[in-house]
């Protein structure tokens, strides 16, 4: 059996083609819009749609996200079984992959509901509250919720990890920081995967002047940064996070369409794909069944990369005062506490720090070994 046809059968045969899976994305599309236009043109600014919701764009754009998630990675996954297995058995002999995993999936499940359930709220009288495990010098506290020993007040379970210059517990901080991380991760990944495989796939797969064409446009492209991009348009716009998203989402592809065309390039020459021509099959057919599912681990080394650098860019922007300062994400905290209350609340900063490296570390490792894990002749 041909490699191709491995990762093939993993990935696009079972009890749902490719094609089941457009179409079923295609009526989820088709519903969140028209949920979106009943909240937008039907109930408006201050009516709520159901469940006292009052989703955002972001809101909806995460919605999306969530779809594709579902759709073109939860459901291949538990359409077949058996090769999901396989690929856990690869998986698991990698410990560090096996941890990363496991704290994305937990990333993921806290971005996505913690923020209902943890709000942080301002106090200014319990402002500068250390954490459970520390004490500070009690002059720096205006009320200590815990004991006073010596002069220094003890942390308490109240605020396990303390609390802000505001008053703010830390942790609800990094509750709602995971919200806005995983939206910079969730949707601009959405934004750019389908972007960059559908340039690199008709580049690599047609060749020509398609792929010259195409190729140039990604060279003019990335000739212009997505952050001084970014530092234009907010003279246009007004400074948020959608902004961050839609502009890195919509320029950062080219390296994603480059890796996925060389993928193409490559795949195009194999036996079956030239099987399949041979025997009658068109274009669309070979792309579907032969093309699009070979490229998967291609995508997901192209998305442990470039999500990283998603998280650093919005942690660099809020260092920079060029986010919205409402926005409670791990770069704000970091930049709030570094420039103002540093080293009175150091522990905030260290927290959120801490955070944003183990995700960036996390996304690295995972995308790495899921190369191995999808890619056949990596794992034979």
């Amino acid at each position: 059996m041909a490699d191709g046809d491995v990762v093939y059968d993993g990935l696009s045969s079972g009890r749902a083609s490719v094609g089941d899976r457009f179409a079923a994305f295609g009526v989820g599309v088709v519903c969140l819009g028209l949920a979106f236009a009943v909240d937008l043109f039907v109930l408006g600014e201050w009516e709520l749609l159901a469940l006292e919701l009052d989703p955002s764009g972001l809101d909806w754009l995460f919605a999306l996200s969530w779809l594709s998630l579902a759709t073109f990675v939860v459901w291949p996954l538990a359409a077949r079984p058996q090769m999901t297995r396989t690929y856990w058995n690869r998986l698991r002999t990698n410990r560090l992959a096996v941890a990363s995993l496991a704290y994305l999936l937990v990333f993921l499940v806290v971005g996505t509901v913690g923020p209902w359930f943890v709000t942080p709220d301002v106090n200014f009288t319990y402002a500068h509250q250390p954490p459970a495990f520390l004490a500070v010098d009690a002059s720096r506290v205006y009320e200590c919720l815990g004991p006073v020993v010596d002069g220094r007040c003890r942390g308490t379970l109240r605020y396990p990890l303390g609390t802000n210059s505001t008053g703010k517990s830390v942790v609800a901080l990094l509750v709602s920081g995971s919200r806005v991380a995983l939206l910079v991760s969730l949707v601009s990944a959405t934004i750019l995967v389908p972007v960059g495989v559908t340039v690199g796939v008709v580049a690599g797969y047609l060749g020509g002047w398609t792929d010259t064409l195409l190729m140039g446009y990604v060279d003019v492209q990335q000739t212009l940064p997505a952050f001084v991009l970014y530092v234009i348009l907010i003279f246009v716009f007004e400074k948020s996070l959608l902004l961050i998203i839609l502009v890195f989402g919509l320029t950062s592809w080219g390296g994603t369409a480059r890796m996925v065309r060389s993928e193409v390039l490559q795949r195009r020459r194999e036996g079956y794909v030239t099987a399949a021509r041979n025997a009658g099959a068109n274009h669309w057919h070979v792309l579907r069944k032969h093309i699009l599912p070979n490229v998967s681990s291609t995508v997901a080394t192209a998305m442990s990369r470039q999500i990283p650098v998603f998280l650093l860019t919005e942690a660099a922007i809020a260092y920079l005062d060029l986010n919205n300062l409402l926005l409670p994400s791990w770069g704000e905290i970091i930049a709030l506490e570094l420039s103002k209350e540093f080293p009175a609340t150091w522990w905030a900063s260290a927290s959120a720090v801490t955070l944003l490296a183990v995700t960036v570390v996390s996304f690295s490792v995972l995308g790495d070994a899921l190369r191995d894990v999808l890619d056949p002749k990596e794992s034979a």
